[in-house]
C-alpha cells in the first residue's frame, strides 16, 4: 500500500530548506537562475508553481535534477488535489441517503459497501462526475414536474443515468424518421403475441430504424413512466413499467414515438405516472393524442363508439380482432375516456412480464 500524506507539502518549501542549508541568500540563487527575486519569492510562498523551464534552472543553480524538482511540483499538486477531493467527499456525504444507493446495487450499478466516503466515489463514477451537485445539470431535462414530496430527483437521474449507459452498449444505425412512420402501422400488431416475445421484437423493430429502445424498471421514489432523448445523436427510448400493463406500456411506447415524429432532436421529455403539473403541457397533449390515434384511428373508434351504445367485452374483442391488435389496448382506450369502468374490463388487460424478468 503506497503512503498518502494527509498535506501538501509545496516545492518552494523545499528551496527555502536547501538556501539555509546552504547558506546562500534568495538574491544570490536568483542572480545564478537568471530569474527575478519576485519570482523566486512566489515559488518559495507557494504562489507559483515549478515549470519544466524552471527544474531545468534549478537544476544547475542549486543542485538535484530537474525530474526531481518538477516530480515535486507534481507530487504537491496531486497531494492537494486529492485533499480537495477528500474534503468534497466528506461535505457530499451529508446528502448521500437522498441518492437510491441501494437500488444501484442490487441492479449490479455500483458496488456494495458501507464505506460512506466509498458510496460517495462510486456514484461519482456512476454519473460520470465529480461532485453530487453536478447531477441536476447533467440530467438537464424538459420533463412533467410532479407536486409531491414522495418523488425524489436523484431517483429520477439514477433511473436516467441507468438508461443512458444502457444504451451506449447499442451499436444502432443511422436513425431514420422515414423508417420509423414506415413501423407506426405495424408496431401495435405485434401486441397480440406475449408479452415476452414483443418486448423482443419491438426492440429489434426501432433499432433497425436507429432507435434505441431501453426497459430500466421503476425506481421506488421516481414516479416515472418513460422518457425520450438524444444521446450521442441517436434517439433513446426508456421505459420504467411502472404501471405494468400492456396497453399501458403500448400507450407509453406510442406516446414517447409522437415526442420523435412530432418534436425533434433537440427536445427531450420525462413522462411521471400521474399528470398534476406538466411543463410543455402542448407537447405533452400533443404526444397523448398521438398515441391515441396511431393505435386506434379516430374514424375506427368513432364508428365502434357509435355502433355500441352499450360496450361489451364481446364488442370490443370483436373490434380488436378487426384492427389486428390486442383487445387491452382497446380497453384501456375505452377506460381512459370514461367509456367503461376499469373494473369490468380488467380481464382484457393483462399484466406485463418481459422476457428478462
Amino acid at each position: 500500500m503506497s503512503y498518502l500524506p494527509n498535506k501538501a507539502i509545496h516545492p518552494g518549501r523545499i528551496i527555502l530548506e536547501e538556501l539555509v542549508r546552504e547558506g546562500m541568500t534568495q538574491k544570490s540563487l536568483c542572480d545564478r537562475m537568471g530569474i527575478t527575486e519576485k519570482h523566486l519569492s512566489q515559488i518559495i510562498n507557494g504562489e507559483a508553481s515549478i515549470t519544466v523551464e524552471t527544474s531545468l534552472l534549478l537544476e544547475n543553480a542549486l543542485g538535484g535534477s530537474a525530474s526531481f524538482w518538477i516530480n515535486l511540483e507534481k507530487k504537491y499538486q496531486e497531494t492537494r488535489a486529492r485533499i480537495e477531493r477528500l474534503s468534497l467527499i466528506k461535505e457530499e456525504i451529508t446528502i448521500l441517503p437522498t441518492f437510491p444507493y441501494s437500488e444501484l446495487v442490487k441492479r449490479g450499478y455500483v458496488e456494495q459497501t458501507t464505506n460512506k466516503e466509498k458510496r460517495v466515489e462510486n456514484l461519482w463514477r456512476f454519473f460520470g462526475v465529480n461532485s453530487l451537485s453536478y447531477i441536476p445539470t447533467t440530467e438537464g431535462i424538459a420533463f412533467r414536474k410532479k407536486d409531491e414530496a414522495s418523488i425524489k430527483s436523484e431517483s429520477i437521474a439514477a433511473w436516467l443515468r441507468c438508461g443512458e449507459l444502457e444504451a451506449k452498449k447499442q451499436i444502432l444505425p443511422e436513425y431514420s424518421e422515414t423508417k420509423l412512420k414506415d413501423l407506426l402501422s405495424n408496431l401495435k400488431l405485434l401486441s397480440t403475441k406475449k408479452p415476452e416475445e414483443y418486448s423482443i421484437e419491438v426492440v429489434k423493430r426501432l433499432n433497425e430504424a436507429g432507435i434505441a429502445l431501453i426497459y430500466i424498471s421503476h425506481f421506488p421514489g421516481s414516479g416515472v413512466s418513460g422518457a425520450v432523448r438524444w444521446i450521442n445523436n441517436k434517439p433513446v427510448i426508456q421505459l420504467s413499467l411502472y404501471y405494468s400493463w400492456a396497453d399501458i406500456f403500448w400507450f407509453n411506447l406510442y406516446h414517447e414515438i409522437g415526442h420523435l415524429v412530432l418534436h425533434g432532436e433537440k427536445e427531450k421529455f420525462i413522462e411521471f405516472d400521474k399528470k398534476e403539473l406538466i411543463l410543455a403541457k402542448d407537447k405533452e397533449d400533443e404526444a397523448d393524442k398521438f398515441a391515441s390515434d396511431e393505435l386506434i384511428t379516430p374514424k375506427n373508434y368513432s364508428q365502434f363508439i357509435k355502433s355500441n351504445p352499450i360496450i361489451s367485452k364481446g364488442s370490443i374483442i370483436e373490434f380488436a380482432e378487426s384492427l389486428k391488435i390486442h383487445p387491452g389496448i382497446v380497453a384501456g382506450r375505452l377506460c381512459h375516456d370514461q367509456k367503461v369502468n376499469w373494473n369490468t374490463v380488467s380481464s382484457l388487460r393483462p399484466r406485463l412480464k418481459l422476457a428478462n424478468e
